[in-house]
């Protein structure tokens, strides 16, 4: 079974690898696309957050859990400030 810890290092390294990929193609062409790759890196932190806190849940952890909640609602807060 793979881990928690590296289910979430792919999620990091495909948010910014697919971020780039996106602003690149936006920056060398005309299609814009630079804000969809800047969109995908403003919530690959999210998703992470989202991904521990379903997993804190699924074994219990309410406080770890609830600290999540908390910091997902910092992160979705920040994004729409």
């Amino acid at each position: 079974m793979v881990s928690v810890e590296t289910i979430l290092s792919w999620v990091l390294r495909a948010g910014v690898l697919s971020s780039a990929a996106l602003m690149t193609v936006g920056f060398l062409s005309e299609i814009p696309l630079i804000w969809a790759g800047i969109v995908v890196l403003a919530l690959t932190p999210l998703l992470r957050v989202v991904i521990a806190g379903l997993t804190f849940l699924s074994k219990g952890e309410w406080i770890f859990f609830v600290i999540a909640l908390y910091v997902i609602s910092v992160l979705v807060i920040g994004i729409f400030l």
